[in-house]
């Protein structure tokens, strides 16, 4: 099977993701740590990427897409696959379906998590990170166990640079400018699933693994 999550900021897409992988063994594609992991790596198309996405602006596609075609050799061809995010304009769809081609894959399901603008504001301004392991925390919605510290690495947590309420508006905006003709594609080929992210996690995920027939 294979997925694609998609969502604004703050929907909880990462965490339904680590979900499915723990429980069904899937593994989660993203652009978010692939740029990250890149960069700190040193890659030249990540250090170019970062001057876009630091500033929570969108990369531009073929830089998005060359990145990505190297990235996905990391993961095991014989597994499902969640991708997060990979197609964030109407112009990167046949980019995505060439690169699934390429690994003889095809789109199962495009999971769409909706969500208020003012929900996606307050997740993302208390969300807390790991720099070391990408590990995601919430002070309301999923706290560590240690204040402040990773529970898987025990790195001390930080807020990232596009998570300050200022990039998080001019991020949403991006998002609602480019989201409906990418929701009519996918709904136009009969696999567009609408999720609402607005409850707890448990009652997305069982809505999720309901939808998905899991």
């Amino acid at each position: 099977m294979t997925l694609l999550f998609h969502g604004p900021s703050g929907c909880g897409k990462d965490t339904q993701s680590e979900l499915l992988v723990s429980k069904y063994d899937f593994q989660s594609i993203g652009t978010g740590e692939m740029f990250r992991k890149m960069y700190s790596d040193g890659d030249i198309s990540a250090i170019k990427a970062h001057e876009y996405w630091s500033k929570g602006l969108f990369v531009p596609n073929d830089l998005v897409y060359e990145m990505l075609g190297r990235w996905i050799n990391n993961y095991d061809q014989g597994k499902d696959w969640i991708f997060i995010s990979v197609v964030r304009e109407v112009g990167q769809i046949p980019l995505f379906d060439s690169l699934l081609e390429g690994k003889g894959r095809s789109l199962d399901k495009f999971v769409h998590f909706v969500l208020s603008e003012e929900a996606a504001i307050e997740r993302m301004s208390l969300r807390r990170v790991c720099v070391n392991c990408d590990a995601t925390y919430h002070s309301k919605y999923k706290k560590e166990k240690v204040e402040g510290y990773c529970d898987k690495c025990g790195t001390m947590l930080s807020q990232r640079e596009d998570d300050k309420p200022e990039k998080i508006v001019k991020r949403l905006a991006e998002y609602n400018r480019t989201i409906e003709p990418i929701l009519q594609e996918y709904r136009n080929r009969g696999i567009l699933l609408e999720i609402d992210a607005n409850p707890s996690i448990e009652v997305i995920h069982t809505n999720l693994v309901k939808l998905l027939n899991l």
